[in-house]
């Protein structure tokens, strides 16, 4: 089993080249990075229940914003334990460069290379998600590994890129026997503000309330955290593509279209779909609907 620690070194230091590349060959006045403020642990309730209000970005350009896209390739780690893990930090920008594309995009790939390779060093600790947890932070203090695992993108021949927040649904539908068979199986999985017995009489009256249904399909509306995202076309393609902002993008050309990421505000936002209007909310824990005219009045 490969030593997480020289996982670790071996990714940095190819990390460190990248920059190194980048440094020379980047176009200043073309870079772009756009500061998201990091979610602090007394913020993240508020979040979690009710989604974001605002978001403020600060735009950098110049050297500040090629200086801060290059640290953000090895920001792996929370300040401290005051900021919230599960909203960790992202660093939409760009880096436009001239020159050096071969050797850019080879040295890309290894450093991509190497995330995947730290990865699956994580991925041969445990079977458990909890042990696996406490084998890599007892080795990397305020570790998130998430931002190990970024991709980093570059694109050569870009014509146009759009930065935008995106939060998609994430949809499930199951029968009325897979939505008790899911519900039974919680109960392996037991939240640390339970216990045994009071979990269980949460998961019953789960599980009476779907065999209270008339209807025989139910469906599962996770929305994706709030995020940044980018849609990038290229020259010689007919429709853009979505891609993640949590790095910097770096670009062998200057965009002929270029929109940068604003700040987010919840109010101008339309938050609910046609679809989310016709759905009833029977169980909010599950993020668990079914449809309106087909529902009981009772939900938890």
């Amino acid at each position: 089993m490969a030593n997480l620690i020289d996982l670790m070194s071996a990714l940095e230091a190819e990390i460190v080249e990248l920059r190194i590349l980048l440094r020379e060959k980047a176009v200043p006045e073309l870079c772009s990075y756009f500061h998201v403020p990091l979610v602090t642990k007394d913020e993240e309730n508020s979040i979690i229940e009710f989604g974001y209000s605002n978001i403020e970005v600060t735009t950098l350009t110049g050297h500040e914003a090629l200086q801060r896209s290059l640290e953000a390739f090895s920001d792996f780690y929370v300040p401290d334990s005051s900021f919230s893990r599960r909203f960790v930090t992202k660093h939409p920008g760009l880096i436009v460069v001239s020159g050096g594309q071969s050797e850019i995009s080879a040295q890309v790939m290894r450093v991509n290379a190497a995330k995947l390779a730290f990865k699956a060093g994580v991925l041969t600790l445990s079977d458990t998600a909890l042990e696996k947890w406490k084998e890599v932070h007892d080795r990397f203090m305020h570790l998130i590994t998430t931002t190990v695992y970024r991709s980093i993108y570059c694109f050569d021949d870009v014509h146009r890129i759009n930065f935008n927040w995106v939060s998609r649904p994430r949809v499930s539908n199951l029968s009325k026997t897979e939505l008790v068979e899911k519900i039974e199986s919680g109960m392996f999985t037991i939240p640390p503000s339970h216990s045994i017995q009071s979990w269980k009489a949460v998961l019953d009256a789960d599980k009476s309330l779907i065999e209270k249904q008339r209807n025989e399909t139910f469906t599962i509306r996770r929305r994706i955290k709030l995020r940044p995202e980018a849609s990038i076309r290229l020259k010689d393609a007919n429709t853009a593509l979505g891609y993640s902002a949590g790095l910097p993008y770096i670009a062998f050309n200057k965009p002929a279209y270029f929109t940068p990421l604003e700040s987010f505000d919840a109010s101008t936002k339309q938050n609910r779909s046609r679809k989310e209007d016709s759905m009833h909310l029977l169980i909010k824990r599950m993020n668990l609907y079914t449809e309106r005219n087909s529902a009981n009045s009772e939900s938890h």
